[in-house]
This record gives C-alpha cells, structure tokens and sequence, in this order.
C-alpha cells in the first residue's frame, strides 16, 4: 500500500480499511458505505475488489493501482467482467451497477452498454426508447458502436423515433471511427441506395474493407458481388476464396452458389461431392434453383430420378427446369418439348425465349413468324441475355423484320457489349466511329475494338491493327499492327491478309519478304479483294524481290479485272500495249484502257486519250484525245495539264492560247513536273509577246532541279 497516496482517501474511507484490516468487516463495509453516500464513488470499486481479494491488504493494493489510473475506466471494466461473466460470475444486475457509475462519471462505452441491455432486456426491462436514449448519449460522446446501434433504431424507428437520413448519418460517423460493422453498412446503403443514389462500386469498396478487416459477415457480400458481377467484374474464382472463409455453415443462399459451382466447374474444378453437400442443404432451405441442379447433378452421376427432380421444379415454375425438360423432350422428337420450352419463356427464362425466337424465326417446330420472334427477343434483351440483346439490336439495325431504329439498336448493342458480347463489342467500335447514335464518341472506337479484337473477333482485330498502323485515336506502333493483323489473317479474315502483304512486301514492322507478301495476298484474293489479285499482278509483273514471271502477272491482272477492279484492267492495257505476254495488241490495249478509264482511272484516260492522239488501236481522234486529257488531268494526273497545254501552245484542235497554255503548265509544275518548267522556260525564251529571260531563267533551273532532262534533237 502506498500510504501517501492513502492518505489523500476521504476519513471515513481510511476507518473503513482500517476496521477490514482489524478483521471488524461489517463494521467496516458500512463505513465505506457511508464515504461513498458521502460521494467518494471509487468506494463502490474497492468493495468490489475486497469482495473478491483474500484479505483487505491486497484489495487495497488493487484498488490504488485501478484508482490511480481511471474511475470511469475502472467501473467499465468491472461491468464488463459481470456482463460476459469474465472473472466475475455473471451478474447483468451488478454490470448495470459499474455501467451506470461509468455513464454517470462521463463514460463513453457504458452509454452502449447499457442500451443494449434495455435493448435486450438484459438486467434492465426492455424499453427500446431508453435504449434509443442511451445509445444517443454514448454517439454524442463519440462512442463508435453507439454511432451504429443508435443509427440501427433511428432506421427501424423502434425507439419511438424513425429518420433513414439521420441513421445514415451515424453509420458514416461510425464507420469513419473504423466499427466494422458500420463500414459493412455504408456498403449496403451504397448498395440499396439509402438516400444516396445505388453505387454498386462504392458499396463494393465499402464491403471489401470491412472483408479485409477480418469482419466476417462482409466475406458473403464480398463473394455475391464477385459472383454476381456487381459493382466488381465477375470473378468466381475469388468469389469463391471469400466464401470459403466463412467459418462454420454458410449461409443458404451462399450454399446455393457453391454448389452450382462445384457442380458446373465454374471457376473452379468440378467436385460432385461438394456440389452434393451444398446443394442439399439449399434444398432444404426448399430453393427450386437447387432442386434443379440437383437434378443435372443426378443425371450426371447416373441417378434416374433426375427426371423428377426436374419436374419438381418445373411445376414450381422455374424455367431452367422447364427448358432442361424442354430439350430432353425435343432430343426424343417428343410435341412436350416445345410446349415446355414455351412455358420455360412464359415463366421467364431467357434462355428459352432465345431459343423460341429462333425457331419462330427458322420455322423450326413452329410456324414461321418473325413478328413473334422479334418479340422474344426483345423481352430476353430486356431480361439482359447476352445473345437476345445482341440479335434484337441486329434486327433494329438492319430493319427488314420491324422498321430500322438505330437508336435502339445501338443502346442494345452497348448494353451487350458492356456486359461482354464480343461482336457486340465490335459493333459497339463500329457505331463510335461512324457516330451513329447519340452517345457515339469516335475516341472511343479504339477501346471497343481492343476488347472485341481480344474476345477474338476477327473484324476487330483488323480494326486494331488499322488504327495502331496509323496512329488513329491510339499511339502508332506497327509491331502490334502487324501482330493484330497476322491473328486477324489466321482466322480467315481477308482484309487483314491485304494489310499483312502490303507490310510484308513494304517492310513495315518488320523486314521485306516477298515469299510472305505473296503468301499473304493470295490468302486475300482467294478471300474476293481484287486489289490483292492486282498487287500479286504488280509483284510478279516488276520483279519485286521475286523472279519477273510476265504470265503469271497476266493471270493476276485478268483475275482483279474480272473481279471489277480498274487497276487490273488498265495493267492489262499496259502489258498488251508493249507486247509483254509476248503479243502486243493495241486494239486489247485500248479496251483495256477504255475499261480503266470509264470508272475514271485518270493515268488510264491519259494513255487511251494519247492511243487516240496518235491513232493507235483506234482511228486517230485528236478533239476526242483532248477531252480525255483535260478529264484526266481534272482526276489528278498532272502530265494531262502538259498535253492540254501543248494543245493550246501549237493551236492545235483549239485556237491557240498562249495564256491558257501558260496556266496549264503552271499547273503541271505546281505537281513537281520538271518537264512543265521546261516548256514554261521555252514559251519565255521563243514566244513573242511572253519573251522574259528572268523567268526564262528560273523555269529553267527549276526544271533542272527537278531532274528533268529534255530529249537531244
């Protein structure tokens, strides 16, 4: 005993151990009775002590070293010990006592405690608008779990007094302290969208910190949201990580999930055992979904009453089972089949509106009718299937079986993308980059082709490659082009394989190889692209990086003019005109040229207007030529601009026009012909009225600097 300390203790206090020590008991309680009556409430504390010690001396002891340290703390401790019955027999009477002593003295958590014994009625009558009361006292004094149990009656209003906003309020100040289960909460008013708007994120966020605590009850949330894909991406495997921590029997719902799980090998291996454990106690809890699988798990292990498992929950009207009885009826080409695929869509399943559709719409075990096949759809589309939202914003789209509503179709198509539907992803690409719906963003188009290109869509990753070819929307990298296009090539897509052979034979990404540029344009011819059945033409016909094979440059070229393709037609021209089949023709030259330049090819309308000129293959027609050249020239190709000028220059089918030839060859040069310059610096040097030796000069020089070299003579 320190006795300095001692003697700071109220008189009567001091008599009172005194009398203890003197083994005068009686005498000596009722004295510290009377201190603590007098107001020395540490008193009550020391008495407990001595109830408890071997002799007043070490009660004493006791009682200075708790003294010393917090009366409030004290009492609480000592109401905890008699509330869970911990070194103290269990006695809700004497921890209401210390409670009280603790709440009165200033104490946060017996404020909380003592609510919840009036909550509970446990030493106290249950009166819940105390218990709201106390709970109150204790959050106002910043007690955490008061925060949340007063927040629990203000929702519920079973202590007199209801306010979800108010409730909500408490619970974010208790999860801020860090109680558990309030941080859990605010998952759940983030989830239920309790006076916040419903953010399935934020309630997941919310969920998983109080899962990463060590708060249990969070794990089965933590794991649904995982399964279910809420808020989170679907991830079963950790879904079911979550699940498994859970301690003892999980929940039924819970139980459901795992044994469809371990049943269908979802995530996870396959286990009929634990499918069977988990789906029994789901169906004891009377679920029909477990039930049905049940049933798929004993057909699977050869159980033949699997059928009535099946039955059971179809008459319960769950439309899995109605759709397994479904097929299993049309496997046995038995009428039950559709009838019960009907009435697995009446009762919602998806599923078997998706397949109604498709037999209304093939005529398949139903008359055809494509308006009762739209209508399943769109109401499996409204259910969010996958394949229903993507084949309903198919029909919207192309609008032959209902009147063509892009705006519908796109919001279908995102919905499916969003959920995972790889075409649908490329289409969603598609609409962004063509900006065919209100929401189209053609930054966005990269994004959606990546993920379609990923999901393996092979018009996806054409796209890709195309955009990281370019640089479009996306930083420029032609490995990954390269790479995106040779998967695209391998699945059979033919505009890839173009794009693959063009960067094979120009050494883009990667070193020139003509042996694959030619590999790969095949592939695309035989895919229809008659530019590649051209390209093959032009490899082959010059040489490049292969032996020059003139006949089989011929092949190709009457391949791509056969497919339309008017480069073919106007190389066919080039090879007939100069004999390099080993004939020339010019009347097959000059066809071949007509053909070329009526889909406006402008090099092709120069030669046959220079074949008319000349009368080669045709009769000569030198206003016919003329008009070619100037449609040429208007098409793009500059060496027509010098032939009008010549034209004009010599007053040759036109009046001659000297200016007209002048702006003619300014035309020409602005395209970087050298031989325009020339003939510009002849007219300043020879033609009267434009004589100018400066700019004669300059033309000149120009011409020279440009590599242009006249003809001697």
């Amino acid at each position: 005993m320190n006795k300095e300390i001692f003697k700071k203790y109220p008189r009567k206090f001091r008599r009172g151990f005194e009398l203890l020590e003197r083994g005068k008991a009686e005498k000596g309680i009722k004295c510290i009775e009377k201190s603590i009556d007098s107001g020395f409430k540490s008193g009550i504390v020391f008495l407990d002590l001595y109830k408890h010690a071997a002799n007043a001396s070490e009660a004493i002891d006791l009682f200075q070293t708790v003294y010393e340290q917090d009366f409030v703390k004290a009492t609480l401790d000592l109401g905890i010990q008699y509330y869970d019955g911990i070194g103290r027999t269990q006695s809700f009477k004497d921890s209401v006592t210390f409670f009280l002593e603790s709440a009165r003295a200033g104490g946060v958590e017996a404020c909380n405690y003592i609510g919840s014994m009036r909550e509970k009625g446990d030493g106290l009558p249950l009166d819940l608008t105390k218990a709201f009361e106390w709970y109150e006292r204790g959050a106002e004094r910043g007690d955490k779990v008061a925060k949340y149990n007063h927040g629990r009656l203000l929702y519920s209003g079973e202590g007199g007094y209801k306010d979800t906003d108010e409730a909500v309020d408490y619970w974010y100040a208790s999860a801020k302290d860090g109680y558990l289960p309030a941080v859990c909460k605010v998952g759940e008013i983030f989830e239920l969208g309790l006076t916040v708007p419903v953010k399935l994120e934020k309630a997941y966020e919310w969920y998983l910190k109080a899962a990463m605590e060590g708060y249990e009850p969070a794990y089965q949330k933590v794991g649904l949201f995982l399964y279910e894909g809420k808020g989170v991406e679907t991830n079963i495997q950790q879904s079911m990580e979550w699940f498994g921590k859970i301690e003892g029997e999980v929940s039924s719902d819970v139980a459901l999930k795992m044994g469809k799980l371990y049943l269908l090998g979802l995530g996870i291996e396959k286990n009929p055992d634990k499918a069977k454990k988990y789906l029994e106690q789901a169906v004891h809890a009377d679920y029909s979904e477990a039930i049905f699988l049940m049933g798929k798990l004993h057909e699977e292990t050869n159980n033949n009453d699997f059928m009535e498992l099946y039955q059971k929950a179809a008459d319960r009207g769950f439309a899995e089972a109605q759709e397994a009885l479904a097929n299993y009826y049309l496997k046995q080409a038995d009428y039950h089949g559709v009838e019960m695929l009907k009435k697995a869509a009446l009762n919602g399943s998806a599923d078997a509106m998706v397949l109604m559709a498709k037999r209304f719409a093939e005529g398949e075990g139903a008359e055809k009718n494509v308006k009762t096949a739209v209508d399943y759809y769109r109401k499996a589309a409204e259910k969010g299937n996958l394949e229903a939202q993507y084949q309903y914003a198919s029909i919207c789209l192309a609008g032959e079986w209902i009147e063509r509503d892009k705006y519908s179709a796109g919001d279908y198509f995102k919905k499916s993308a969003e959920a995972g539907h790889p075409r649908a992803c490329y289409i969603l690409g598609l609409l962004h980059e063509k900006g065919e719906t209100y929401w189209s963003d053609k930054d966005k188009a990269y994004e959606w082709y990546l993920k379609a290109a990923e999901k393996g869509v092979p018009g996806a990753m054409f796209k890709t490659a195309v955009y990281l070819e370019n640089g479009m929307k996306v930083e420029k990298n032609l490995n990954e082009a390269l790479r995106w296009y040779r998967q695209a090539s391998s699945a059979g897509y033919a505009k890839a394989a173009f794009n693959l052979a063009v960067m094979f034979e120009n050494g883009l990404g990667c070193d020139a190889d003509p042996g694959k540029s030619i590999e790969q344009y095949e592939i695309a011819a035989s895919g229809g692209i008659s530019e590649a059945m051209n390209n093959l033409g032009n490899l082959y016909h010059q040489g490049k990086g292969i032996k020059a094979d003139p006949q089989e440059a011929f092949k190709w070229y009457t391949r791509a003019d056969d497919a339309g393709y008017m480069l073919g037609a106007y190389n066919l021209g080039v090879m007939w005109y100069f004999g390099e089949t080993g004939e020339k023709n010019l009347q097959k030259a000059y066809f071949h040229f007509k053909k070329a330049a009526d889909k406006n090819y402008p090099q092709a309308q120069y030669n046959l207007a220079g074949m008319m000129l000349y009368g080669e293959g045709v009769e000569e027609n030198k206003k016919a030529a003329m008009e070619l050249f100037r449609k040429s020239a208007e098409n793009g190709f500059a060496s027509s601009w010098i032939s009008l000028a010549e034209f004009y220059a010599e007053g040759e089918v036109v009046e001659k026009d000297v200016e007209k030839a002048i702006e003619y060859l300014n035309l020409a040069s602005d395209h970087g012909l050298g031989e325009a310059d020339y003939l510009l610096s002849k007219i300043h040097e020879t033609e009267e009225g434009y004589l100018d030796l400066v700019k004669q000069s300059q033309c000149l020089t120009r011409s020279l600097s440009r590599g242009y070299q006249p003809e001697e003579g």
